[in-house]
């Protein structure tokens, strides 16, 4: 049985996580964002750590934006769940004072996005 990128687990909302040497399983809500690396992605978590996944960025975007995590720029997906503010010039601060860049083109919609969440903002 081969095993998909990113699988939910049966009897928890848990993900499985491919990487190069393991399966690691980890709640998407303790994940802050993720970056692509070439054909690879980094998954930042919130307590500072990080998993590398043997899969791509696209593959894994496509698995976690069922968990409301929202591809802010072409390098980075945020997990909406963790935004602590935005700041006007293009940077989302995240828990634990991470910034992420929100490109131009994509500031509308996330924009739209984070009053989804209730979040006043005014631009």
């Amino acid at each position: 049985m081969k095993l998909s990128p990113f699988t939910k687990t049966q009897r928890s909302k848990n993900l499985l996580i491919p990487t190069f040497s393991t399966v690691t399983v980890i709640d998407p809500f303790d994940i802050n964002y993720i970056q692509a690396l070439q054909n690879y992605c980094m998954l930042y978590k919130k307590d500072g750590s990080h998993i590398f996944a043997s899969i791509s960025f696209g593959r894994a975007l496509e698995s976690l934006e069922l968990y409301g995590f929202f591809q802010c720029h072409k390098s980075y997906a945020i997990n909406m769940q963790h935004i602590l503010r935005y700041h006007k010039k293009g940077i989302v601060e995240l828990d634990n004072d991470i910034k992420v860049p929100v490109a131009r083109r994509r500031k509308e919609e996330f924009l739209l996005e984070m009053n989804g969440l209730s979040i006043a903002v005014h631009h």
